[in-house]
């Protein structure tokens, strides 16, 4: 095997999906973090660290939304109302913007492209806003909305699978959007798309 293999390098935009439904175009990109935070395992009878422990791990999405939409600010404000459409003259669209306490979660998708030209669909079984940046309205740039997600663990799922899936498929084929459920494991405990 080669050293570096081109077609393995991603380039393209992608889409994005929050319980199912597009927030529309983005900018800059979407981009999923992961951190994990370790102790060194420190004993009396060595200078030096016997071993390394995990101790916490987090993972994130950060994006900005480039449809400043009424539905796209209720979603990462965390609205509760419902957005009231009055067919004019004049039309019109209000959304209540209020106080709330409840942290809603939500269901992400991302749909981009594999190293082998394959689509490949990550799936997020929950995720929370954890911060929404300074949206700036000025004269000469779009107005974007740069908003934060947190990845929570779905603890009903099955152990190793309870942050989501990412899964490479042939472009057009279908299948259920939730594809956990499309994804069975072989007699020797190998995973394959079903």
């Amino acid at each position: 095997m080669p050293d570096y293999v081109a077609k393995n390098v991603l380039v393209g935009v992608g889409t994005l999906k929050l319980d199912g439904v597009s927030v529309g175009y983005t900018s800059g990109g979407v981009m999923l973090t992961a951190k994990a935070e370790r102790v060194d395992k420190e004993v009396d009878q060595s200078y030096a660290p016997i071993g390394i422990m995990k101790v916490r791990e987090s993972f994130g999405i950060q994006t900005n939304l480039a449809e400043a939409t009424l539905q796209n600010l209720k979603l990462v404000w965390e609205q509760t109302s419902p957005i009231v459409d009055v067919v004019g003259p004049p039309n019109k669209q209000t959304m209540a913007w209020g106080m709330n306490q409840a942290v809603v979660e939500h269901t992400l998708e991302f749909r981009g492209k594999s190293p082998e030209g394959l689509d490949r669909i990550f799936k997020l079984f929950k995720v929370v806003v954890m911060e929404v940046g300074d949206m700036a309205h000025q004269k000469d740039k779009i107005t974007l909305i740069p908003v934060t997600f947190r990845v929570l663990p779905d603890v009903t799922k099955s152990a190793g699978e309870e942050y989501g899936t990412i899964v490479d498929f042939e472009e057009g084929a279908e299948f259920d959007v939730d594809v956990h459920e499309d994804i069975a494991k072989t007699e020797n405990g190998e995973a394959e798309v079903v």
